[in-house]
C-alpha cells in the first residue's frame, strides 16, 4: 500500500516538529561560553580577609593572560596598619599567588622593622 499525501505531511509535520524541539533544548554556543567565563571569573577573581599579627589585612586575587595561559597575580593590603603593598604575580596557580604575595609583604614587614624575623617565621 503507498502512502498517501496526508501521511505524508503528517510525518514531514512531526519529524519538523521534533528536529525544532531538539534544536531549542540545545543550549547556545554564546550560552555556553558566558557560563564558563562566569563561572571562571567568579573563582578566579576572589578577594578575602587575614589576620596578620592582630591586623586585619586582605588579599585581592585577579586574573591575566600571558602567553595564552592564565596567570594570576594578587596583593596584599592592611590599611590600618602600614602602607605596604605585598604582591605576587606570575603564577599559573592562583593559591601560589596569594601565598606568594603574602610571603613579599611579611619580608617587606620586616625590613621597615614593623616585624621581628621571629614573628614573620609563621608566614614564611
Amino acid at each position: 500500500m503507498a502512502p498517501t499525501t496526508s501521511s505524508r505531511v503528517a510525518k514531514f509535520s512531526i519529524i519538523c516538529f521534533l528536529l525544532f524541539a531538539s534544536v531549542s533544548a540545545r543550549p547556545q554556543l554564546g550560552d555556553v561560553l558566558g557560563s564558563v567565563v562566569e563561572t571562571f571569573l567568579k573563582n578566579a577573581v576572589k578577594t578575602s580577609e587575614l589576620t596578620i599579627l592582630d591586623n586585619y589585612c586582605y588579599v585581592n586575587r585577579s586574573p591575566y593572560l600571558k602567553k595564552f595561559e592564565v596567570h594570576y597575580r594578587a596583593d596584599v593590603k592592611c590599611p590600618g596598619w602600614t602602607i605596604i603593598v605585598g604582591r605576587g604575580s606570575d603564577h599559573t596557580n592562583p593559591t601560589n599567588s596569594e601565598l606568594d604575595a603574602i610571603k613579599d609583604f611579611v619580608k617587606q614587614a620586616v625590613i621597615k622593622g614593623i616585624m621581628t624575623d621571629v614573628e614573620a617565621a609563621e608566614y614564611l
